[in-house]
């Protein structure tokens, strides 16, 4: 837990303290600084200038503010960090001040303003270690220090359990309505993980209702947070195994892990990896490459585990690996590698730490990886090896395989009994689009036929080579064990299948 005691006491100068909640941090400088002491705490705003946040602090405000309007003077960021270089003053060693920061830290990342920022930064250095003062700037989750010789960091732990159970427990006190049971406040808890006191306490109060706490709004409103990052979204649909045709094997896998001993706390899901990563090596702005070393020594030290999913367009990989976090009652979390890339390399690292800071808090420390690929030829071995269950290959179905789906989507589009039509060597989505277009146009699916052109027909070369490097080294979707390149005779795949 962030505590600023432990700076002051070691003479600290200079403290970046990441936080999604930037007023929290300032209240704590204001509670610590009750107990047992007196002394002065400062804000500053490019808005407001330097001014007293308790008593204690007016009349330090009005020596280093020297009779002028704040907002006018020391508004200005590198004024106000030239006014505060007073604070290494005699007369005020024995008070220890400590100063909060707002947007100080976006200053750092401007070009026009960044190098009179540090220096100004640099110069303060020795003069607040020498009297004790205490310059605290609020920064981002994710902000990439300037400094790294100069600056302490440090970050604002988010709220656990007890404390979000708390803040569901006192709104519904405070709305006159019934506490939430122990069973409803693990769900409400469940709902609030990742977000900071302030989201959480507008979370609840904008899904309190006469019955208690909507749980349904408290996970929209989640959703809505967690998208604000660069990144990320969250994907939203319900479809779960039983939605899906076939897949023995991973579902029998992926069932246990999910239910097992240490159950993930969400799916991070990255579609098409090879494309944000494959050409990672060669990428001479050295973004990908950036984004690639942070994934790695992520996923190293925090142990996080995962899978890749390969198979040709429309084998139900991207539809299996988000079912899973319904499957599991867990968030899935979408990540697109490309979206977190920004401009300059800084930009991009940045962005990666707050999005993977993200995924820790809303996955309680478990996030589970799935990754989608056409071609993982082209990924690095050492980001292939983080994904420690394995690669698992997801062909095209068989005929046992496709009836299922196809009973799937007749269901699903209410399109009662029809003939199926021939549909040796269709994906799972081509069965779909089948169903769809026949929905659509209020045709037969033999009419809605002719409007598709199956995978295995306009991609027949590039799944013969998918099959090719997948047998005898990945582990199979539908059977058991390791996948087997299928045996083609008259066009139709045959293969022995265990749906059990």
């Amino acid at each position: 837990m962030l505590t600023l005691k432990t700076y002051r006491r070691a003479a600290v100068p200079i403290l970046a303290v990441q936080t999604p909640d930037a007023q929290e941090v300032l209240r704590l400088a204001l509670k610590e600084c009750q107990n047992g002491t007196t002394s002065p705490v400062l804000q500053w705003d490019c808005m407001h200038g330097l001014i007293a946040a308790n008593n204690e602090a007016l009349e330090l405000e009005a020596s280093l503010n020297a009779n002028q309007e704040p907002a006018i003077f020391t508004g200005n960021p590198i004024e106000f960090l030239r006014v505060i270089e007073s604070l290494g003053d005699a007369d005020v060693i024995d008070c220890q001040p400590i100063v909060v920061a707002f947007g100080l830290g976006a200053v750092l990342l401007q070009e026009s303003m960044a190098m009179q920022a540090i220096q100004a930064l640099l110069n303060l250095r020795d003069c607040l270690s020498q009297t004790g003062a205490l310059l605290v700037l609020t920064v981002p989750v994710g902000w990439i220090n300037p400094l790294p010789n100069d600056i302490a960091v440090d970050a604002s732990a988010l709220p656990d359990a007890a404390a979000l159970k708390a803040i569901a427990t006192r709104l519904c006190k405070d709305a006159k309505i019934e506490a939430p049971s122990d069973d409803a406040s693990d769900k409400i808890v469940d709902a609030l993980t990742g977000l900071s006191g302030f989201a959480a306490e507008q979370a609840v109060a904008l899904s309190l209702t006469k019955d208690g706490i909507n749980l349904e709004s408290l996970r929209t409103r989640k959703r809505q947070q967690i998208s604000e990052t660069p990144g990320l979204s969250v994907y939203t649909g319900q479809e779960r195994f039983a939605d899906l045709g076939g897949l023995g094997q991973a579902k029998k896998l992926f069932g246990q892990i999910l239910t097992g001993k240490r159950r993930p706390g969400g799916i991070v899901f990255i579609d098409e990896i090879e494309k944000a990563m494959g050409g990672a090596s060669g990428d001479t702005s050295g973004v990908s490459l950036a984004i690639l070393k942070y994934m790695l020594t992520f996923m190293q030290d925090q142990r996080a585990t995962g899978s890749i999913f390969v198979g040709p367009p429309g084998a139900a990989k991207s539809a299996f690996s988000k079912a899973m976090g319904a499957e599991a009652d867990v968030p899935t979390i979408s990540l697109d590698l490309g979206g977190i890339k920004g401009g300059i390399v800084g930009q991009s690292e940045s962005q990666m730490r707050a999005a993977f800071e993200v995924i820790t808090a809303v996955t309680g420390g478990r996030p589970f990886f799935v990754a989608t690929s056409n071609n993982i030829e082209t990924l690095p071995p050492e980001l292939i090896r983080r994904f420690t269950i394995g690669t698992m290959f997801f062909d095209l179905p068989t005929a046992d395989e496709r009836g299922v789906i196809w009973d799937l989507y007749i269901k699903s589009y209410d399109l009662g009994d029809q003939t199926i039509p021939e549909s040796d060597g269709w994906t799972g989505a081509e069965i779909r689009q089948c169903a769809d277009m026949a929905d659509r146009l209020g045709v037969s699916l033999l009419d809605a036929a002719r409007y598709v052109v199956p995978v295995s027909i306009s991609s027949r070369e590039s799944i013969t080579r998918l099959r090719q490097a997948a047998s005898g080294r990945y582990l199979s979707a539908s059977n058991d064990g390791v996948y087997t390149m299928p045996m083609s005779t008259g066009g139709a795949v045959k293969r022995n299948v265990n749906l059990s």
